[in-house]
């Protein structure tokens, strides 16, 4: 919305500097896209004559497009220097609005000074209309509403001027620079607040706006649009002064399924006035993982112990690290320069010092963003990193290893919460403290070394890496370790990330547990359709853990539980649920399942006994691009069809059968579970007819039948908890002790077997 009740001959009387399709409060509109200074642009530097440390540079620092000005601190310098904009007509303008983006690189943390001034004497005299000192690394973003002693002057020079030494900075990148006069009514929309990456489960769609006009901002009508969703519109009551920025979300949630969406939102109304779509409509693309995870931010160190810099930046880095227990990986490649370099430099290092392009040490990469490289300040603050720590990550990692005389064995489990095609898996076994690598001469003077990396896996180019969402895949080495340069045995360390080799996306790291058995996932997780929805899974074959935690939808639901599984009283539209083995102090890998009421779970499961197989069948779901079979827990087929048969069946043994529906690369909640006795001649037995009440059950449940003799309880794992000989056909089994779960009840009777499920809440 653009409302301004300036005289309109001040704005005719402006110099027309800007694009000619720009609106026409617009004095000074400057994005800097040519490859020259624009036209009309000078500079000049301390000694009053064209400064050489200006130019254009073909990057986007400061966050715009194409190009954008810089500033670089060589010739060094000391006073002020200035980027000059071409004369502007400001007779009639009393105020105006400045803004402007920047983007600023430390070099030492000391504070450096940029301003915005005006000239109307040619340069001779400036007056400075806006100043700030910057010592943090990082983008930054200025609106200023102004008054100036050259206001109603013509031929009005704009600079933006830097004062102090070039030694303390690296470069300074400016984008975007606009002069203008403030409509009376204007809003804009800033950004949709909606991170590139998140979780699946409810949305809050939040964005934010800010008031570009004079006038305060009351109210304003917003909607917002998801790709196969119905839009959302709904009106925000604010108090928002010039210039103020606001953050709202919308009251109402979506629930996603993982995948692509674009979201469009637009401003309507503004103050009950109708709003241009210009400025005030914004897309955005993001993608929804399965779920989020910790991040455990990546430290790669590059150092040499002839390196005489590298001395303090060591203690500097060991300082951070004891800060910080548990909340970074680390690993140190040790290079072979200065002079003859460290002893303990490997190929692997030169291979890392290519993939960053290093050439100097010391540097550290934190996440693999190359931190400050002067040699006198910290690399990698408290801040950036509780920054990266705090900062959701869509894969995680876990594993041990073990020791053997000289021989170390591992094993990395790399889990995904979304679709990762030709990345690589990167892990290093260091040593914690060295001290041979000391040189006699030439070196630092220093005794000790840390994370020293004394070999990688596969070489410098990782292992390649393919997982689908919601899986993951493990890697198993063993070496001998008397080939490297390893000092002790027992004061190994094994760091594992998982790394794009592209983009140099880091998407996350973690130390593997040390001298210590494998922390095995669980296997088989489900969701299971009955009276009420319950989780059940399976542990891997070689694991023993202490417990496991469940967490439904991202809440901790069950703490170090025993049990196998876990009954959900409302799992309601959506449900994602992770379970994690437990093994003391160390945990596995989760594994997930997702429930959505779109996934429709087949009904009618049926089985029947002939001679020499049992047949299954079940209805079909409109939906659902194939079924899953499943026996004992077990999977048994992938089928396009409503029918099986299991040939794969032994005398006297009593199987149980679940089915679901696949849409996508997700599946429905399991079936309810229909067990059968197969016998060898074809002869289903005649099931007694009994009774289970109250089924659910919290307390007591009675069990009744023809003929009923004995009953035997089993868990949803096959283990044995309670046998029962029963007299006059009924009993009643006191089941307050059992833990909440499915159990399976075998009912023998004079006529045969037969198996029932029994849910203790």
């Amino acid at each position: 919305m653009r409302k301004t009740f300036l005289l309109v001959f001040a704005l005719l009387l402006t110099t027309t500097i800007f694009a000619q399709d720009e609106p026409t409060n617009i004095i000074i509109g400057e994005t800097f896209d040519s490859t020259e200074l624009p036209e009309g642009w000078t500079t000049m530097g301390p000694n009053g004559s064209e400064s050489l440390n200006w130019n254009i540079s073909q990057t986007n620092h400061a966050g715009g497009d194409g190009n954008e000005a810089h500033l670089y601190w060589y010739p060094q310098f000391v006073g002020a220097t200035r980027l000059i904009s071409a004369p502007v007509n400001l007779t009639g303008i009393q105020e105006i609005v400045i803004t402007m983006d920047h983007y600023f690189e430390n070099y030492n943390n000391a504070y450096n000074t940029i301003g915005i001034a005006t000239s109307s004497d040619y340069g001779y005299t400036w007056h400075s209309v806006w100043e700030h000192s910057y010592s943090v690394t990082g983008r930054y973003s200025i609106e200023e509403k102004i008054m100036t002693p050259d206001m109603g002057y013509e031929n009005v020079l704009f600079c933006i001027y830097f004062d102090g030494s070039s030694a303390s900075f690296q470069n300074w990148y400016f984008d975007n620079f606009f002069v203008k006069i403030q409509d009376d009514l204007s809003f804009r929309m800033n950004s949709i607040n909606i991170n590139d990456r998140i979780g699946s489960g409810p949305l809050n769609v939040g964005f934010s706006v800010q008031n570009m006009g004079s006038t305060a901002i009351t109210s304003f009508e917003a909607t917002y649009e998801i790709e196969g969703q119905e839009p959302v519109t709904e009106t925000f009551s604010v108090y928002m002064t010039s210039f103020e920025i606001n953050n709202v979300n919308f009251t109402n949630t979506e629930t996603l399924l993982p995948g692509t969406y674009d979201i469009t939102i637009s401003i309507s109304l503004v103050n009950g006035w109708e709003e241009d779509p210009e400025g005030n409509e914004m897309s955005k693309h993001f993608s929804v993982a399965i779920a989020e995870t910790q991040r455990i931010p990546m430290i790669e160190h590059f150092s040499s112990s002839t390196c005489a810099p590298c001395v303090l930046l060591n203690q500097l880095m060991l300082n951070l690290t004891n800060s910080n227990p548990g909340k970074y990986t680390y690993v140190k490649y040790p290079v072979n320069w200065p002079g003859t370099g460290d002893p303990y430099y490997i190929q692997e290092c030169y291979d890392r010092c290519l993939y960053y392009g290093v050439s100097s040490v010391p540097l550290v990469f934190l996440d693999a963003e190359a931190q400050v490289s002067n040699q006198t300040a910290q690399p990698v603050t408290t801040n950036n990193l509780m920054m990266r720590y705090n900062t959701p990550a869509f894969a995680d990692i876990r594993g041990a290893f073990s020791v053997d005389g000289n021989t170390i064995n591992l094993r990395a489990d790399v889990m995904s919460y979304i679709d990762l095609n030709n990345v690589r898996t990167f892990i290093t076994i260091n040593e914690k403290v060295t001290t041979e690598n000391t040189v006699e001469y030439g070196g630092n003077g220093e005794t000790e070394f840390r994370h020293i990396m004394m070999k990688m896996v596969e070489s410098g180019d990782g292992i390649e890496t393919n997982i689908e969402a919601g899986k993951y895949q493990n890697f198993e080495y063993t070496f001998d370790m008397s080939e490297t340069n390893v000092e002790e045995m027992s004061d190994l360390e094994v760091a594992v990330w998982l790394q794009d080799p592209n983009t140099k996306e880091i998407f996350n790291s973690h130390f593997l547990y040390e001298y210590t058995d494998h922390p095995y996932a669980v296997e088989n997780l489900h969701f299971n359709e009955g009276s009420s929805y319950t989780l059940t899974w399976n542990n891997a074959e070689n694991a023993n853990p202490t417990g496991y935690n469940v967490y439904i939808n991202r809440q901790l639901a069950a703490n170090n539980t025993t049990e196998t599984s876990y009954v959900i009283s409302n799992v309601g539209d959506f449900c994602l649920a992770e379970v994690v083995a437990l093994y003391g102090d160390k945990n596995s890998v989760s594994s997930v399942a997702l429930y959505s009421s779109d996934f429709i779970t087949p009904q009618n499961l049926t089985a029947i006994v002939n001679t020499g197989n049992i047949t299954l069948s079940w209805d079909a779901v409109e939906e659902a691009e194939e079924y899953v079979l499943y026996r004992d827990g077990q999977l048994l087929a992938n089928l396009t069809s409503t029918e099986y048969i299991d040939t794969e069946v032994e005398n006297n043994t009593t199987y149980c059968y679940q089915i679901s529906a696949v849409y996508g690369r997700y599946e429905s909640a399991l079936s309810e579970e229909v067990c059968k006795l197969y016998v060898e001649d074809g002869v289903e037995e005649i099931e007694p007819n009994v009774s289970i009440s109250p089924n659910p059950a919290n307390n007591f449940v009675r069990i009744s039948g023809n003929n009923v003799k004995e009953i035997n309880i089993y868990n949803n794992v096959g283990v044995l908890v309670d046998r029962f000989d029963v007299e006059d056909d009924t009993i009643n089994i006191n089941v307050e002790n059992y833990s909440a779960g499915i159990y399976l009840v075998n009912i023998k009777s004079n006529q045969g077997n037969i198996i029932e499920k029994l849910i203790i809440k």
